[in-house]
C-alpha cells in the first residue's frame, strides 16, 4: 500500500525530526492481549481459514459491507442541522486519502470489523501528530495497544499511551492516541477486547467445511465402496479374472455406492461360501444436506443476515422485509457505533455530532412510513402541535411561531379554505395549503398609506394609522370565567361539527390502515399455493355446509338494535352459537391486534371529546380524577372491542358469501375484503364520528355539571327533519340528575346504555341549573 512507503514513512521521519520518538522508546509496562497473543491485533487469518472459502460468510460480509458503506456520514448542530461541506464529512464522502474512494474506505471498515472485531484508522495530523486530519488509512499490518498500566489491573482506553504499527518490512511506526481512529465492537468482558461476528461464524463454518471436504473426496476418490462381496474360495487365477470381469463396471465415480468383489468369506482364509457385508453409511445418517443448510442458518445467524437477503427463491415480500430487518437490526446498529466513534475522537466539541444519515435507505422507508402515519393520525387527534409532528419526521419548525398549535386552531388561524382530502399515497392533510393564507399583507396598501403618514408629517396633520399585520385570533378551547354555567346551543353546536370532523378522520385513518394491512396478508397468503388453496377450500366447504343448514340470516344489521359501533350498511351474517368459529378470518384479521391497535387510534378522538364537553361547564374539572379516567379508559374500550367485533362480523360475512357463490375469483373476493374497509372509512366512520362525538361530550359535560353542583338537567333538541319523533318530544324536558329522560330512555343525548334507536346520530344537547341559580 501507497501509505507505507508515503504518508506513514514521512511522519516517522517527522517524529525524529521533532522529538516525537520517544513514545518507541517508551518501555511499556504490558501489552494489552487479546485470546492469549501479546498484542491486540487484526484476525488476518480470518481469511486464510475459512472466510474465504465459504460462501455463506462472504456473502453475509459482503451484504453489511456493500450496504453499509453506501450511507453518507453527516455532522450534524446540537439542533439538528446539517452542516454543509464538514472536513470529517468530506473525508468520509469524498476522499479519506488520495490513494482510495470513500466507498471502498468505508467498505474496508466494515469488513475488518465483521472478521476482525475492530479496525485501526491512522489519521494524518501533520507534522505535529496534533493538527487538523487531511488523509485517513486504513492499517492492514499488526498493531500493538501500549497502555501503562499491568493488565493484571484491567486496563481500559483511559490508560492506552499509544499504538506502534509493526509493518511487514519489519519497521516499527509508533502512532500517538491522537492519530488513531479505533473502531471495535466491544467485548463484554475486556476493556480493550473485541468481539468480531466472524468468531461465532467460525464453528459452523468448520463444520460445512468438513462436509464439503467429505464430499470432495469422494468424488475424488472415485466413491466409497457400498459392501464388499466374497465370491468364496478360488485360486489367484480364477480371482483375477473375475475381478478382471468386475472391474469394468465397478470402478470410477459413476459407479460410487456399488459392491466390491473380494475372495473369501471374512475368517475363512480362502474357505466358505458367498456373503456380503455393508460397510458404508447411508444418505439418512450422513444427513448431509440438512447439515450444510444448518451451518448455513448457523453463520447468517452470527452475522446477523437472514437467508431470504442472500437466497434468490423467496418471494419479494420476504426479501423487501429480510432486506428491512438487516437495515434496522444489523447494519444500523453498527453505524451507531462507528459513528459514536468517530464523534468521540474526531469531533470532542458539544457543538457537532456524527452520524450516518440513513433517510436515503429505501429499505428503511416502510419504517419510516409507519413514523410518518403515525404523527399524522396524532396530528388528525390534536394531540401534536404542528412544530411537533414536523420534529418527527425530520422537519424544521414553521416560522414565526406558527406551529406551536394543534391542527384545529392552526386551521381556524392560517387555513381557513378546506380543500379536497389527498389521498393516502400523497401522505397530505386533508386541507389544501397551496390556499393558505399570505403570510403577510398587502404590500400595496400598506405602501400607499406610509407614504400617506410621510406627507401628514410633512404638512403638520396628524399620520393616518398604518395597518400592519393584524394578530390572527386563537380560538379557545377553555372557558374564561371558573363559574359553572351551561354553553349556548349554537357554541354546543359548534363544538359538535369540530369534534365529528376529527372523529371520521380518526376512524378514516384507521380504516386506511386496516385496508392495508390485511390486504397485503390476503395477498401473501394467496401467494402460497397450498396454504392459499386449503383455507379457500375449507371457506367454500364450511360457506356451503352453513348453506344447507339454512341457520344463517344474511342482512345489515337493525339500528334500532345495534349501537353505532355495530353499525354498518353492508350484510352480516347471524345465527345459532358458535358458527363463527366455522369460518376463520385470523389468517388475514387478528381481532386481539386490531381491538388494541383501534383502542390507540380512537382514544385520542374520545379523550378530546371529553375534555371538550367538560370545559364547556367548568374549566378546572380534571378528566384525570381516578373515576373520570376510569369511566373515560371503559369507555375507549367498550367502542374499540365493538368497531373492531363488527369489522370482523362483516370480513366473515364476505368469506361466507364468497363460499357459496358460484365461480368467483381471488380477485372478486380481494374486492369483497377492500369493501370492507370503504364501508369503514365512510358510512361506518359518519355513523361512529358523530355518536360518539355527542355521547363523549354530553357525558363529560354531565360529570363536570354534577361535581359542579347542577341539581337538574334540561333536553334540548335539534329542530329539523332528521330530530327523531321522541327527541321532539323531549324538548325542554327537565329532570334531576341522577334520572333518565323518560321519552328517550337517556341520561343524555347519545347515551351508550341507551337503546339503539334512541342514540344513534343524535344531535341533541344538555343544560343545567347550578343551586347557586
Amino acid at each position: 500500500m501507497g501509505y507505507r512507503t508515503g504518508a506513514m514513512r514521512r511522519a516517522a521521519e517527522r517524529r525524529a525530526a521533532y522529538g516525537l520518538d520517544s513514545l518507541r522508546d517508551r518501555q511499556p509496562v504490558t501489552v494489552a492481549s487479546i485470546g492469549g497473543q501479546q498484542s491486540l491485533t487484526l484476525a488476518v487469518d480470518a481469511e486464510a481459514r475459512g472466510y474465504s472459502n465459504s460462501a455463506v460468510a462472504y456473502r453475509c460480509v459482503a451484504a453489511i459491507a456493500d450496504n453499509g458503506s453506501s450511507v453518507p456520514l453527516v455532522v450534524r448542530r446540537p439542533d439538528g442541522s446539517e452542516i454543509e461541506g464538514h472536513p470529517v464529512a468530506h473525508l468520509f464522502n469524498k476522499r479519506p486519502n488520495p490513494l482510495m474512494s470513500a466507498r471502498v474506505f468505508k467498505s474496508l471498515l466494515l469488513q475488518q470489523g465483521e472478521l476482525a472485531g475492530q479496525a485501526f484508522v491512522w489519521l494524518d495530523r501533520g507534522e505535529t501528530g496534533l493538527g487538523p486530519v487531511t488523509e485517513m488509512h486504513i492499517v492492514f499490518d499488526q498493531v500493538d495497544v501500549i497502555v501503562d498500566k499491568p493488565i493484571a489491573q484491567r486496563p481500559t482506553t483511559a490508560d492506552v499511551i499509544g499504538f506502534v504499527i509493526r509493518r511487514a518490512d519489519g519497521v516499527q511506526v509508533p502512532v500517538l492516541p491522537e492519530e488513531m481512529l479505533w473502531l471495535r465492537y466491544p467485548h463484554p468482558f475486556d476493556p480493550l477486547g473485541c468481539l468480531p461476528p466472524w468468531k461465532a461464524a467460525r464453528h459452523a463454518v468448520d463444520m460445512d467445511a468438513y462436509a464439503r471436504e467429505w464430499q470432495r473426496n469422494s468424488y475424488k476418490n472415485g466413491g466409497t465402496p457400498a459392501g464388499v462381496v466374497y465370491v468364496g474360495e478360488m485360486n489367484e487365477g480364477e480371482f483375477a479374472a473375475t475381478k478382471a470381469a468386475w472391474r469394468s463396471s465397478m470402478q470410477g465415480a459413476q459407479n460410487a455406492g456399488k459392491n466390491l468383489l473380494v475372495r473369501g468369506t471374512p475368517g475363512s482364509q480362502g474357505s466358505g461360501g458367498i456373503g456380503y457385508q455393508r460397510i458404508t453409511l447411508t444418505a439418512e445418517e450422513m444427513d448431509y444436506l440438512e447439515s450444510r443448510v444448518a451451518n448455513g442458518d448457523e453463520v447468517m445467524m452470527a452475522f446477523g443476515v437472514r437467508r431470504d437477503v442472500l437466497t434468490g427463491g423467496s418471494t419479494y415480500e420476504n426479501q423487501t422485509a429480510a432486506m428491512a430487518a438487516l437495515w434496522s437490526q444489523t447494519i444500523k446498529p453498527k453505524l451507531e457505533i462507528i459513528g459514536s466513534e468517530i464523534d468521540r475522537v474526531l469531533l470532542p466539541s458539544d457543538n457537532e455530532e456524527a452520524e450516518f444519515d440513513l433517510s436515503g435507505v429505501e429499505a428503511l422507508q416502510e419504517a419510516q412510513d409507519s413514523v410518518a402515519n403515525r404523527t399524522r393520525a396524532l396530528v388528525y387527534s390534536d394531540t401534536y402541535l404542528i412544530d411537533e409532528a414536523r420534529a418527527a419526521v425530520g422537519l424544521d419548525p414553521l416560522p414565526d411561531g406558527k406551529g406551536q398549535h394543534t391542527l384545529t386552531p392552526y386551521r381556524g388561524q392560517f387555513a381557513p379554505v378546506q380543500g379536497a382530502p389527498g389521498g393516502d399515497e400523497a401522505r397530505s392533510w386533508d386541507a389544501d395549503f397551496s390556499r393558505l393564507l399570505p403570510s403577510s399583507p398587502d404590500v400595496g396598501p400598506v405602501v400607499e398609506r406610509a407614504v400617506e403618514a410621510a406627507l401628514a408629517r410633512l404638512l403638520g396633520a396628524a399620520p393616518p394609522q398604518v395597518d400592519g399585520p393584524s394578530t390572527p385570533r386563537r380560538r379557545e378551547l377553555t372557558r374564561a370565567d371558573d363559574a359553572p354555567s351551561s354553553p349556548s346551543l349554537s357554541e354546543i353546536n359548534e363544538a359538535y361539527d369540530e369534534l365529528e370532523a376529527a372523529g371520521v378522520r380518526a376512524v378514516r385513518a384507521l380504516a386506511r390502515d386496516q385496508q392495508a394491512r390485511v390486504l397485503r396478508d390476503f395477498d401473501r397468503l394467496m401467494k402460497k399455493p397450498e396454504r392459499s388453496a386449503a383455507w379457500l377450500t375449507e371457506v367454500r366447504t364450511e360457506a356451503c355446509a352453513l348453506a344447507r343448514e339454512q341457520q344463517l340470516t344474511l342482512a345489515p344489521p337493525d339500528l334500532d338494535v345495534v349501537p353505532a359501533a355495530r353499525a354498518t350498511d353492508m350484510d352480516v351474517a347471524t345465527g345459532p352459537a358458535g358458527w363463527e368459529e366455522r369460518i376463520k378470518v385470523r389468517d388475514i384479521f387478528d381481532g386481539a391486534y386490531w381491538r388494541r391497535a383501534t383502542r390507540a387510534a380512537l382514544r385520542p378522538f374520545v379523550e378530546r371529546a371529553w375534555r371538550r364537553g367538560a370545559v364547556s361547564i367548568s374549566p378546572s374539572f380534571d378528566l384525570d380524577e381516578p373515576d373520570v379516567a376510569g369511566a373515560l379508559d371503559d369507555r375507549v374500550d367498550e367502542l374499540a372491542g365493538q368497531v373492531t367485533a363488527t369489522t370482523e362480523q362483516v370480513l366473515r360475512s364476505q368469506l361466507l358469501a364468497h363460499g357459496v357463490a358460484e365461480g368467483e375469483s381471488v380477485p372478486e373476493l380481494r374486492a369483497r375484503i377492500q369493501a370492507v374497509f370503504a364501508n369503514l372509512s365512510d358510512y361506518r366512520a359518519t355513523m361512529i364520528a358523530r355518536t360518539e362525538t355527542v355521547g363523549g361530550y354530553s357525558a363529560a359535560s354531565h360529570m363536570a355539571a354534577l361535581d359542579a353542583g347542577a341539581v337538574r338537567k334540561t333536553w334540548v333538541s335539534t329542530d329539523d327533519a332528521r330530530t327523531r319523533r321522541t327527541h321532539k318530544a323531549a324538548q325542554g324536558s327537565t329532570v334531576p340528575m341522577n334520572k333518565r329522560f323518560a321519552l328517550t330512555e337517556s341520561r343524555w343525548p347519545a347515551d351508550p346504555a341507551a337503546p339503539a334507536n334512541q342514540s344513534i346520530q343524535c344531535r341533541c344537547a344538555l343544560t343545567f341549573e347550578f343551586e347557586e341559580n
